[in-house]
């Protein structure tokens, strides 16, 4: 028993020496390829060729349209969103209106019912377009 009981803490410690040895390699190669990748980075931004500048020119271009289109289908998708509410709203104002008063809560209700799929569907837009948004401004 003593001999098992040995074995098994002779086995721990070496799976923990192995997990300590590859987590030590795992950061000395992480901080090789950081090394590697800031000095690819430093000898791209001392490049200054007409070629590459045009290409970066080019990159803030692409970044700044997209950004502009960004922006814009925000808007837009607002401008959508509060119309819809709005008329929405107008017509729940003449339907008060027209319907008869002891048909008016059934009919409230049923047009309730119909709008919800909407307004679902404007929360779930809404929502990835600031998901987007927040990806696109980190």
């Amino acid at each position: 028993m003593e001999n098992l009981q040995k074995t098994l803490h002779d086995l721990l410690n070496a799976g923990i020496g192995f997990f300590r040895a590859s987590e030590e390699n795992v950061k000395k190669a992480l901080s090789e390829i950081e090394k590697v990748y800031d000095e690819l980075k430093q000898k791209g931004a001392a490049e200054n060729s007409e070629l590459v500048v045009n290409l970066r020119k080019s990159l803030d271009d692409i970044v700044k349209q997209v950004e502009d289109l960004n922006s814009k289908a925000n808007q837009t998708f607002e401008e959508v969103s509060k119309q819809i509410n709005e008329n929405y709203q107008k017509i729940a104002q003449e339907i008060e209106k027209i319907v008869p008063k002891e048909q008016l809560e059934q009919f409230k209700a049923k047009l309730d019912e119909l709008y919800a799929p909407i307004q679902t569907k404007i929360d779930e837009l809404a929502k990835q377009f600031k998901k987007q948004d927040n990806v696109n401004n980190s």
